[in-house]
């Protein structure tokens, strides 16, 4: 299935367990801190805040008809990644990456171009807590399958062209939606042992890990 061109109505954040709980009481980033938003890649971010093997993820969707625009910025990965000149070494990339980011503002016109293309965005601002429609928490451990997609996943407009129906597939699992085998695995069902379809229809069925800590359905005509 081909990536949505339609802007969407919400997005995800990947934090910790502790931030996550405490955003239907504070909202998301009271510090200021620039906060990634993203369609697809909640669980990485997630990660990417855990400290240890046993710190589990908050997953919150985040309503964004409550957020202002002009706090919108794209994501470093996608600055770096379509910069003309391109970075010769890991080291030079990181460089990059980290100038990019100390700098978002100064590109904010492409806030837009980077959540189509990467998936990612950055939200400048203060999060309310009548944004957030929903919060799961999930314990990495629980469920491998599930964790190796996230962690196996990568930022990139390639990545996110390519991959684009398992990682949202990963993400409405992460939501507590229901993702059957034929979701997960698109085209390469048929190529895929019976066997193996069967244990993997299992694996996703397991959610002895993930809780749904808090949801909020929209109100009425929205």
């Amino acid at each position: 299935m081909a990536k949505p061109t339609k802007a969407p109505a919400r997005l995800y954040c990947g934090t910790t367990e502790r931030t996550a709980k405490l955003a239907p009481v504070v909202g998301v980033n009271p510090a200021d801190d620039p906060v990634y938003l993203s369609d697809v890649y909640p669980g990485l971010f997630a990660f990417f805040a855990s400290t240890n093997d046993h710190d589990r993820f908050g997953i919150l969707e985040i309503d964004l008809t409550f957020l202002d625009d002009a706090n919108f910025l794209p994501c470093e990965w996608y600055l770096e990644q379509t910069a003309r000149q391109k970075a010769r070494t890991s080291k030079e990339q990181h460089k990059r990456l980290d100038s990019f980011r100390k700098n978002l503002d100064k590109y904010k016109a492409k806030w837009k171009d980077s959540l189509q293309k990467t998936g990612v965005c950055v939200y400048d601002g203060f999060i309310p807590k009548k944004a957030i429609r929903r919060i799961t928490i999930f314990d990495p451990v629980s469920n491998q399958t599930i964790t190796d997609a996230i962690v196996g996943a990568s930022i990139s407009p390639s990545n996110y062209k390519k991959s684009f129906d398992r990682n949202r597939s990963v993400t409405r699992w992460l939501t507590g939606e229901s993702v059957t085998v034929e979701d997960w695995l698109g085209d390469h069902l048929i190529e895929t042992p019976k066997e193996e379809r069967e244990q993997l229809a299992e694996r996703l069925q397991n959610k002895s890990g993930l809780d749904i800590f808090y949801h909020e359905p929209p109100p009425k005509g929205m």
